[in-house]
This record gives C-alpha cells, structure tokens and sequence, in this order.
C-alpha cells in the first residue's frame, strides 16, 4: 500500500481509497496529493482543514462554471466537492457535529451535480415499515424504453449512498444496468440525520429495496443484481440468503462474521462501529455485533456469487472471505483473492481498481445480461 502519510496507515488507507475514484471522476488524484501534503502528519484538525478548504474552492468553482452555462465543467467539480468534503468527515466521531454539516455539504454538491449528469440520477426514498431511505435511482446507458437488470448496492460501516456511485456504481450503469444506491441502516443519510442504528436481519430491508427497484419501469424484474462493499461483504450475502429474487451478487470484500473478520480484525474501526449500533463502549458493541454472523446463513445462498478480496487487506480479514466462499451453497461461485505482485491487494482492491471494478461489474453483466 502506498503511504501517503508514513506510519499512519489509517490515514494513508483513506486517501489511496479517494484518489482510486479519480479514474472514474470522484476525485482527481493531484488534488488528492497535493492536500494530503499540506495537511501536517497526525493533526486531525488539520486533516478536516485542508479537505474542506479543497472541498470549498471547487465548490465556488462548480457554481462559476454552471453560471456560465459550463455545465461538464459543473457537474465533474460539484462531484468532486462533494468527495472532499467527505473525506473532510471521515475521521470525526459520529457524534460531532461537524459531521452532520459536513455530510449536508457533500450531500448538497453531490445533487447540484446529478442534476447535470447523463443518464439521469433522481433522489428517491424508499420506506421499510416505520423507516425511510434516502437514496438514488440511477438510469442506465441504453435506448431508452428498454427494460434493463436492475442493481442494488450496499456500502460498509462508512459509507455514503453518494460515494458508492465512484465506488463502482457509475460502472455499473455504463455496463447497461440501472444501480440503486440507498442509505439503509446503518449508513449514510439514515445514520447521520435519522439516527437509524444497523441491524444483523438485512434482508428486511433490502427485500424493501428490491420492491422498489422491481416496480421501476425501467427495470427488468427478474434481472436483479446485488453487490456489497467492504462491510457490504455481510450485508448483501445476508439478504441473498432469504431472498431468492436476486439473481447474483457481486462482493467487493467478504465478511463471514463482523466481529471477527472486522471488529477484532481492525481496532481503529471500533469508534466508528460503536456509533453503528449505539453502543457506550467496545463491550457493549462487541456483544451487539455478535449476531452479525453468517454462520447457519451462508449456506442458504444459491444465487450465482463473485467475492473479490485482497490478500493484504488491513480492514477486513482475509479468511473471512474465504470462509463464506466454502460455506455458501452457489453451485457457481468464484473466489478470486488479489496478490501483492498483481495489484488489488489491499482493502477493497483500492490500489488497482482499475482492474478490480471491471472484474467485478464485467462479471455481474454477465450474469444478468445473459
């Protein structure tokens, strides 16, 4: 892994994981390098400083260019914003405030930006008993009028439905499928401004979501695809456990038991797994978490599976993955771990995605275009 911030491999990893969307437009790697050297080693407070300040200028820039009726130009910066000033939050804890308003301004440069962006992305809100769940319905690359596969994709422990769209999502509907990105529990919009904690029964929602996306009339109904990143890894094989709509599942990382293969695995995520689930402390989250476990699960998956993992990843543990590959029941599956010397290696493939993303949507057309 490339370290931007030597010994600070927390740091390094976030900043390698906003510079791999700059080839598909989330971010521009010499921004990303530039702010990363002005932010001083180990200063929180200059880390959001300098991202958000980043995130300000190309904001202002984005409106400029919109005024002057420049929208490419808008639309590519307003994106972009919105990515720093994610990046601008990530390290704040869950209840500083500061990450809400953050949140607010990434949300906002990310909807002046799809209301510029070809094929149409529309703002939409699903409903999950009392619950609602904001999110996006984004068209796909193809005549108009055709039915299309639809996709759901599910984020981790830190996502943003806004982010997911440079995680893979816009390759998604450049392959010809329409992807839906939605804040579930646990994520997003729903953590951030509804306080809607995680829960291990995903399949309740995503079968919620899946109502939504089968009733889209630009979908085909029985085409549907779901894919999960990074903790995704958890909570899409659980809902393909119960929900035999999905037709394949495309994981970029897989979890077969969160307090193993992450809670333990990785320590510095315990802060932000804590606000998941509203927990006082590491005990009280260890104890929520452990019922986040595919055991007895797995092996009710009979969709078609990719897991994509790296061999070196420090967030997620390797061997989960290849623990739920051998307990899922998929007549189909394909593991496929990322070495060092190939590139992918790292958490969610992030130091070649240029090769990671096309493996895992190339795969997932495959399957739902055939």
């Amino acid at each position: 892994m490339l370290e931007v911030f030597p010994g600070n491999p927390e740091w390094s990893v976030q900043t390698l994981r906003l510079s791999a969307q700059a080839p598909h437009g989330g971010s521009d790697l010499n921004e990303c390098l530039a702010t990363a050297k002005r932010i001083r080693p180990g200063d929180g407070a200059s880390w959001v400083l300098e991202w958000k300040t980043l995130a300000e200028r190309l904001e202002k820039s984005a409106k400029a260019a919109r005024d002057r009726g420049h929208s490419v130009t808008a639309r590519d910066s307003y994106f972009r914003a919105g990515a720093y000033y994610r990046q601008a939050d990530f390290f704040l804890p869950g209840m500083d405030e500061r990450k809400k308003s953050l949140f607010l301004d990434a949300n906002r440069c990310f909807l002046a930006a799809a209301a510029l962006h070809l094929p149409a992305i529309e703002r939409i809100e699903v409903r999950c008993g009392a619950e609602a769940y904001a999110g996006y319905f984004c068209h796909p690359k193809n005549p108009t009028g055709v039915r299309a596969p639809g996709v759901v994709m599910l984020g981790g422990a830190d996502s943003l439905a806004e982010e997911l769209f440079f995680f893979g999502g816009n390759q998604i509907t450049e392959r010809g499928m329409a992807l839906l990105l939605i804040d579930t529990p646990g994520r997003g919009s729903s953590l951030r401004l509804k306080g809607i904690k995680t829960r291990p029964d995903y399949e309740v929602p995503v079968a919620a979501v899946i109502d939504y996306l089968q009733a889209r009339p630009e979908v085909e109904a029985e085409r549907i695809g779901l894919v999960g990143v990074s903790m995704g890894g958890y909570y899409a094989p659980r809902a393909a456990a119960f929900d035999r709509r999905i037709k394949a599942m495309a994981l970029n990382c897989g979890c077969y038991d969160v307090v193993e293969d992450l809670f333990d695995f990785y320590p510095p995520i315990r802060g932000q797994m804590r606000w998941l689930v509203g927990a006082r402390d590491d005990q009280e989250a260890r104890a929520a978490f452990k019922a986040f476990t595919l055991a007895g699960v797995a092996s009710q998956i009979t969709c078609p599976t990719l897991i994509s993992h790296g061999e070196e990843d420090l967030i997620m543990r390797p061997e989960g993955a290849q623990r739920l590959y051998e307990a899922i029941a998929a007549r189909q599956k394909v593991l496929k771990i990322w070495t060092r010397e190939e590139g992918g290696a790292t958490h969610c493939g992030f130091d070649n995605w240029v090769a990671v993303s096309p493996f895992l949507y190339d795969w997932l057309a495959d399957q739902l275009q055939a």
